[in-house]
């Protein structure tokens, strides 16, 4: 069919210079495009999942020879495109066009790259770590659970340390090559690295300075926090294995990464002896809260909502436990899109009784309830407006799903209306899931999109990740790593498996945002941290109208759409947390905690009014 389209060319609206000026055609050839597209997606999802659900070399190989028939399918349409002169098409013509696919890389190289993310991926889900008693143990949920509940020290450093003992350093190599060919694929594509091919989806020429910009605005809440959490780990783990004014031991924050401190919240609770606002294992068992009425709970949060329940199929076709079959299974929680408008599922090894599950639950099912939302739409704008933005729909529920006033609903919580301190709880709870995450996200892309342009030597890589997190996360590893064989950052799911971060950043600045509007549409009243508007319809239609758009245009116009405003802004995520900035800083002050770090020789003091505390307090104490 696309070579009749390109001999059609010759006869419909040809120009002497060869390109085809008639829109009809490009009409008729995106039809043609979102058919086989979707039908090449559908196969090749499909085979992922076989994958993703059972690793095995031959489930690889299918996997990858399928992606690499997508990759072809996107590249030959991509010779279809730059035969039209779009000069008097429609914007939504053009558009369409301009979202057909990139140009690929040979076949051989393309299959090479589909190889080296595979080879990652299994690498990532099949490590295991061996413990001291002897026993050998995989990220989920034998090594998740060590790294959030245990206080061992030393037992905590060894996992952290072998985990990425063994997977940073088998992926290094892996990682080396992939930059060079994912770089050779941006080039071809018309830009300058890979990073600048992420940064372009955003569609917005100052992106790096806006998000540089929000940061700064994010950036003394940061401070606060860190310093207080600084101080609540000392409490735990006592000199010398925490400085009171040095960086954060990257193996004492809650898990694998450092990425969510929410299983620091027991030692971080600014009142402790008030009644919960985080449902106990205990309280979710006492009420049968097993994975499948966790899952069943957040179908009907949405359908309350008057928004979609999940297919039928999603409960045949979804893992949501790991099997107990002896299968080797990435763990790693994601909702999936079959591209046919019915098949969704979540792949999740998930934990009976666990409330950070539940959270979790509502999160992937938000990007079920976008997929469905814009299923209509033509399979180039079967996408969130920006990264960022299907991310920010989930976060956003697993929010809203945490409020004191949902898990009351649900019988998860007893007690009145919280008072000011349950509500600094709360807020607690959530700045250890959103606040601490930022600078963590915007690390990880900032290594590499550095490493991309080639300002860093490949033997200088793990150093300019510890340096960078060091700088701006105020994080460092207890132990040495060796800069010639380990590549610390490709121990995370979303680096070795060719996922950008910043759009983790940005969905953080986001969710309020939505969070702000929808909490108006839903008749709330009262401070930005109290609002639940679970069970409204008006807010519910309201986001879905926006849902309903996909990528069919650029996010501003989406941002526009739900909240009136057109640019990120950092305003109500500020205005959320401000009773618990408020708090951190009297806190901080009151108990001498530094706000700021040093690292070694250097120093890492991140504003000024940070720079001064210490003299502060020691003028404070000599007076």
């Amino acid at each position: 069919m696309l070579l009749l389209l390109l001999l059609c060319s010759t006869v419909i609206g040809t120009e002497a210079a060869g390109r085809n000026s008639s829109e009809a055609a490009a009409k008729a050839f995106l039809a043609e495009y979102d058919g086989e597209y979707g039908r090449l997606l559908n196969l090749a999802t499909v085979a992922q999942w076989g994958y993703d659900t059972n690793i095995s070399d031959s489930n690889s190989a299918a996997a990858q020879a399928a992606w690499l028939k997508v990759d072809q399918y996107r590249s030959s349409s991509i010779d279809v495109v730059s035969q039209f002169d779009q000069t008097d098409f429609a914007e939504e013509t053009k558009r369409q066009l301009s979202k057909v696919g990139q140009i690929s890389l040979s076949e051989e190289e393309a299959l090479e790259l589909s190889q080296l993310i595979a080879s990652m991926g299994k690498i990532y889900g099949s490590t295991k770590v061996c413990l001291p008693d002897g026993s050998c143990e995989g990220l989920e949920p034998g090594l998740t659970n060590i790294m959030a509940e245990s206080t061992d020290y030393d037992l905590r450093l060894q996992v952290w340390k072998e985990w990425r003992d063994k997977v940073g350093r088998a992926n290094r190599p892996h990682y080396i090559r992939y930059v060079e060919l994912k770089n050779k694929l941006a080039r071809i594509n018309n830009h300058t690295d890979l990073g600048d091919l992420w940064r372009d989806k955003y569609e917005t020429e100052t992106f790096t300075e806006d998000i540089n910009e929000i940061y700064k605005t994010m950036q003394p809440l940061y401070l606060e926090l860190h310093a207080y959490i600084r101080k609540r780990l000392f409490h735990v783990y006592g000199p010398p294995h925490v400085d009171l004014q040095g960086t954060l031991p990257a193996h004492l924050l809650g898990d694998m990464w450092g990425r969510f401190w929410n299983n620091l919240f027991d030692i971080a609770v600014p009142f402790p002896d008030k009644p919960a606002v985080v449902p106990s294992a205990e309280s979710m068992k006492g009420l049968n809260y097993t994975v499948l009425k966790m899952f069943q709970t957040g179908d009907n949060f949405y359908s309350d909502l008057g928004m979609y329940r999940v297919p039928e199929s999603f409960w045949d076709l979804s893992m949501l436990e790991k099997p107990e079959d002896g299968r080797e299974v990435i763990c790693h929680a994601t909702a999936w899109d079959f591209y046919d408008a019915k098949d969704f599922r979540i792949r999740m090894c998930t934990r009976d009784f666990s409330f950070e599950d539940l959270q979790t639950i509502h999160h992937e099912l938000g990007h079920i309830q976008y997929q469905q939302k814009y299923m209509h739409q033509p399979q180039v704008y079967r996408d969130g407006a920006n990264d960022g933005f299907h991310e920010a729909i989930g976060e956003l529920m697993s929010l809203v799903s945490s409020t004191p006033s949902y898990l009351s609903k649900l019988g998860l919580l007893v007690g009145g209306a919280p008072d000011d301190e349950q509500d600094l709880n709360f807020l607690m709870s959530q700045a250890l899931t959103t606040v601490s995450t930022l600078p963590f996200h915007l690390v990880y892309d900032q290594w590499r999109w550095n490493i991309f342009k080639g300002d860093v030597p490949v033997d200088k890589w793990n150093a300019e990740f510890w340096r960078l997190k060091a700088e701006i996360v105020g994080v460092a590893p207890a132990v040495d790593r060796d800069d010639n064989l380990d590549l610390d950052g490709t121990a995370l799911f979303h680096i070795c498996q060719d996922y950008d971060m910043i759009r983790y950043f940005t969905r953080t600045i986001l969710q309020f945002q939505f969070l702000e509007s929808l909490c108006e549409t839903s008749g709330h009243d009262g401070p930005l941290h109290k609002c639940d508007f679970s069970g409204s319809k008006a807010a519910g239609a309201k986001l879905g109208e926006m849902l309903e758009l996909g990528a069919s245009k650029p996010w501003p116009d989406a941002l526009e759409k739900l909240t009136g405003g057109r640019k990120m802004s950092s305003e109500p995520i500020l205005k959320f947390f401000a009773p618990l900035h408020q708090w951190l800083k009297e806190t901080n002050e009151r108990e001498g905690n530094i706000v700021g770090w040093t690292s070694g020789v250097e120093t890492y003091k991140l504003n000024l009014v940070s720079m001064l505390l210490p003299l502060c307090f020691l003028l404070k104490i000599l007076n």
